[in-house]
């Protein structure tokens, strides 16, 4: 997968990321009365879809929807806007792809599109985002060197409120001089972290942190909190996504408020003990790591008034409870971004001249014989040409864009067809008739039915390097000059030509039936040997194998009735 498809995974995702971020903050308000740890999973619930929405995207099934065609023409956004052309008219694309937006203009694409652009934009969020994130792990780590094991009389007390919580951990207690509020570090465990300071703290206001801290660790919320630093990475343009972060943050703390309260300390004394602490707090403790108990000072007068509140619900969420806030959230979700909305086949229109009006023929068109077509494509993208009786030359590309230039000399019966495919594009020779196409262009793997006709189609093709073009004619030659990228080459009753300059490479590949092969370079024959006692005939198949040089591009040639030349030019 290349970048570009990555960001545009990724793009794609944090849009779609709004669905179950949207439910939950519906949810919570609805469930406005509820419980702090009852609003917090909702909030967890829908980050964690969020985050995980590129694995779900691409591993879960897709529903299509294919929009009416009148629809299809104003609002899809496979929509081509079809542009009046004359003789030299040439139609150009922005981006063509299977999964991409398809815009016909008449223009040449110069410098970044849009869509590369938009791409770079998100690059520079995303690394910006994830440095932040990187730099407080990093702080995390400097400030785990500065601490020390605790050496207290209370440990052996405290050690005794893991059983109490239902926790199968130990705990694992530090202190440093660096910190003023106790918080949870994850190295390779849960750390409690506790300031100097709390030597002078009585023990009540020590089992009331730790009963805090522990609850962030049963709770999982180191983990939950990272999840969500990476959502905000890959969807740093989406400002639910940083809403949703916060609410997570906000209701995390209320959720381990509760928590101390039902251990059995009182709402005043635990107020009291908050406050305290916050007052005597140099510096909020806001790097990306600390999962604290006073962490911003902005939260801690409605923390203060949801303590002291007691009419206020502390219990925590029931398993029934979350089954019925997690489905809603996930079949959403799992719709929304499994359903794509996508338009009718997409054609590309053939180039029409339009004659002058004149008092004897008044304003018409005619079938043109000329063919243009232009569009940057993805690296490794496939061009494909089918053709029935005609030539096809292939030549390298002035830039990144790829062009196909056609020639019919009976438009009446002939036409040059595009159609979008899985891999990249295709363009086709129909036969028309009065009766309707006798073949067709299948956007499809399978092999397009070609009928034969005393009408000819010549075909030019520039494309750059690192692209692939596959093509075959019924009758006619195949040439390919200095080849950058992969060729698929057949014919029956024409010669295919490959030149090459003579500090280019190649990997050479021919099967000719009924023909010879000339080259100027040495080839291997891998023609598979006959019985001994066997003659082969002079018609039959040769294979052979050249590396050329250091290696390059594949070109691959297959002739019946013709000849294969590997010339250097």
């Amino acid at each position: 997968m290349s970048r570009s498809d990555i960001a545009s995974l990724l793009i794609a995702c944090g849009l779609r990321a709004s669905f179950p971020l949207g439910i939950a903050w519906a949810v919570t308000r609805l469930l406005s009365r509820s419980s702090a740890a009852t609003r917090h999973f909702t909030w967890a619930c829908a980050m964690s879809i969020a985050a995980l929405l590129p694995v779900m995207t691409i591993t879960s099934p897709h529903w299509s929807v294919s929009t009416p065609a009148p629809l299809a023409r104003l609002v899809s956004p496979t929509h081509i806007q079809a542009v009046p052309t004359t003789p030299s008219g040439v139609a150009t694309a922005e981006r063509i792809g299977p999964d991409s937006t398809v815009r016909l203009n008449n223009r040449r694409p110069v410098g970044f599109t849009l869509w590369e652009i938009a791409t770079w934009i998100w690059i520079t969020g995303a690394a910006g985002v994830f440095c932040y994130v990187l730099m407080g792990h990093l702080a995390a780590w400097r400030l785990y060197r500065t601490t020390q094991r605790m050496q207290k009389p209370w440990i052996e007390e405290a050690e005794r409120l893991v059983p109490e919580l239902r926790m199968n951990r130990g705990l694992y207690l530090l202190e440093s001089a660096h910190v003023s509020v106790p918080f949870v570090l994850y190295l390779w465990r849960p750390i409690i972290v506790m300031p100097e300071a709390a030597t002078e703290w009585p023990w009540a206001r020590i089992r009331a942190v730790l009963l805090h801290e522990l609850a962030h660790i049963k709770r999982n919320d180191v983990h939950i909190q990272t999840l969500a630093q990476m959502a905000c990475a890959a969807y740093w343009f989406n400002p639910l996504v940083w809403f949703a972060a916060n609410q997570l943050r906000v209701e995390c703390e209320r959720a381990c408020d509760d928590s101390v309260l039902m251990g059995g300390t009182s709402r005043a004394d635990y107020a009291t003990h908050l406050y305290e602490i916050a007052r005597a707090c140099s510096a909020p403790a806001s790097a990306p790591f600390a999962i604290g108990l006073a962490v911003h000072r902005s939260q801690l007068e409605q923390r203060l008034v949801a303590i002291l509140n007691p009419r206020t619900p502390r219990l925590s969420a029931t398993v029934l409870g979350r089954v019925m806030v997690a489905l809603p959230v996930l079949f959403v979700t799992l719709a929304a971004g499994a359903i794509q909305i996508t338009a009718r086949a997409i054609e590309v229109p053939q180039a029409k001249t339009r004659p002058e009006p004149t008092e004897a023929n008044g304003v018409g068109s005619v079938p043109s014989e000329e063919f243009h077509w232009s569009a940057v494509m993805r690296e490794h993208q496939t061009v494909e040409v089918r053709i029935a009786r005609g030539s096809i030359r292939v030549l390298p590309s002035e830039d990144d864009a790829v062009r196909v230039d056609a020639h019919t000399d009976d438009p009446h019966k002939r036409r040059i067809q595009a159609v979008a495919t899985p891999s990249g594009m295709k363009f086709c020779s129909v036969l028309t008739t009065v009766h309707g196409a006798l073949n067709a262009c299948e956007a499809s793997e399978e092999t397009s039915h070609d009928q034969d006709h005393l009408s000819r189609t010549d075909v030019v093709l520039h494309v750059p390097a690192g692209m692939h073009v596959a093509g075959s004619t019924l009758s006619g030659d195949i040439t390919a000059e200095h080849p950058g990228a992969d060729i698929d080459m057949a014919t029956i009753d024409g010669n295919i030509t490959l030149q090459l300059a003579t500090e280019e490479g190649a990997n050479f590949s021919g099967n000719v039936i009924d023909g010879s092969i000339d080259s100027d370079f040495p080839l291997e024959d891998n023609t598979p040997p006959l019985p001994p006692g066997v003659k082969r005939a002079s018609n039959a198949a040769r294979i052979v194998h050249a590396m050329l040089g250091t290696g390059g591009p594949r070109l691959a040639a297959v002739v019946v009735n013709g000849n294969i030349r590997l010339l250097r030019r």
